[in-house]
């Protein structure tokens, strides 16, 4: 009897071992990480780029080897997607794999012509995650994927592979998933953006020029609409006022000069919406925590603090107008007035109007607290 148990034991852990006989080992695998789209019109034919990483890639700097691992990059065309891709599926040994997909780059053409179309593919695919970053660009989308990190690093040391909202930005957007995109996207009211990657040539370099990528602007969308690019500056002030973790470096001028330079940081901005009208106004109110970084010119305290409120203001005011020119909602003022007037919306729905124009925005208050001076120094009078 006790033999009888032991030979039924060591037979299941046969049966187990040999389950996992299977699993194929790391180096065994082409991990896809990006995929890029584009789209022929002339030959209506999608183009699909797939970035691949071998595990030397993504090891250790103490284990990486001397000489830089290529990135591997593979393309095909198809009638459709699947098409395309399943051409480089024979053509690939060690086999594909996607379940370490991570960002999602579409071209200006795709966002042209098949943008709905690639959004209901790639809702149907179990195997894409809606974690998915998303990205657009109007640039060779084989280079952007080629395109390196600094010191020869791989591209998940890129803004291709950054995590979403892992950390403050400075300066710059974030980047966007798929699925924060789609929550947007498909509202009645407000905006979606997708962040627009670019190659910057210029800023570094080695005994060569060191190409790195940028997010520079935002593709816009206004009931599920394209309506064309945010450029880089404006793109950077929406993400700042919607998103108050991040932080921008803001030069001043006073009588035409450089007067001082500020880290500032917003708070969440707050829309007030007039009730019971039957278009929306309203009015903003933006709180800003500024710490002083350099203090160029003698200027009295009140004079700095009323001078960058007044410029904070003209900004926003600025935005507000690029977004009527493009009838986009960029600071998603029509969330508020869709929640909270749900029987007005529907007039408008109906109606071919936007919903906003420059006199729905009655007035813009912004408060300024400078809370750390970083050892300059204010006359106590200017106070």
């Amino acid at each position: 009897m006790v033999l009888r148990k032991m030979g039924i034991c060591m037979l299941a852990s046969v049966l187990l071992l040999s389950g996992c006989s299977g699993i194929k080992n790391i180096q065994d695998l082409t991990y896809i990480v990006t995929i890029g789209m584009d789209y022929d019109p002339d030959q209506n034919e999608y183009i699909v780029y797939l970035q691949g990483l071998n595990f030397l890639n993504v090891a250790k700097q103490e284990t990486r080897p001397i000489e830089p691992i290529p990135t591997l990059v593979g393309s095909a065309r198809g009638k459709t997607l699947n098409l395309a891709v399943s051409k480089l599926y024979k053509l690939s040994r060690p086999p594909l794999f996607f379940g370490h997909l991570k960002t999602l780059v579409l071209s200006d053409k795709v966002i042209e012509y098949k943008f709905k179309e690639v959004l209901e593919d790639v809702g149907r695919n179990r195997s894409l995650r809606p974690n998915l970053l998303l990205f657009t660009t109007d640039q060779n989308i084989e280079e952007i994927l080629h395109t390196k990190g600094l010191f020869s690093y791989p591209p998940v040391y890129t803004v291709l592979l950054t995590e979403e909202n892992i950390e403050a930005n400075l300066n710059d957007i974030g980047p966007v998933s798929l699925m924060s995109f789609l929550r947007r996207y498909y509202e009645p009211m407000g905006s979606a953006f997708i962040p627009r990657l670019s190659i910057n040539e210029n800023a570094w370099e080695t005994d060569a020029p060191n190409p790195v990528l940028l997010l520079d602007g935002y593709s816009l969308f206004q009931h599920s609409d394209y309506k064309g690019i945010l450029p880089s500056k404006e793109a950077v002030i929406v993400d700042w006022l919607l998103d108050k973790r991040n932080q921008i470096d803001y030069g001043i001028n006073i009588d035409d000069e450089l007067a001082a330079t500020f880290k500032l940081t917003s708070q969440k901005m707050k829309v007030k919406i007039k009730e019971e009208l039957s278009q929306p106004e309203f009015t903003l109110d933006v709180k800003v925590e500024a710490e002083l970084l350099e203090k160029v010119k003698e200027v009295p305290y009140e004079k700095v603090k009323a001078s960058l409120q007044e410029s904070i203001k003209k900004e926003v005011q600025s935005v507000y107008e690029k977004g009527i020119e493009k009838k986009v909602d960029l600071l998603n003022i029509g969330e508020k007035y869709y929640r909270f007037n749900g029987s007005d919306y529907r007039k408008l729905r109906n109606s071919d109007r936007f919903y906003l124009n420059r006199d729905s925005l009655k007035k813009i208050n912004v408060n300024v607290s400078i809370s750390h001076y970083n050892a300059y120094r204010f006359n106590k009078a200017d106070h």
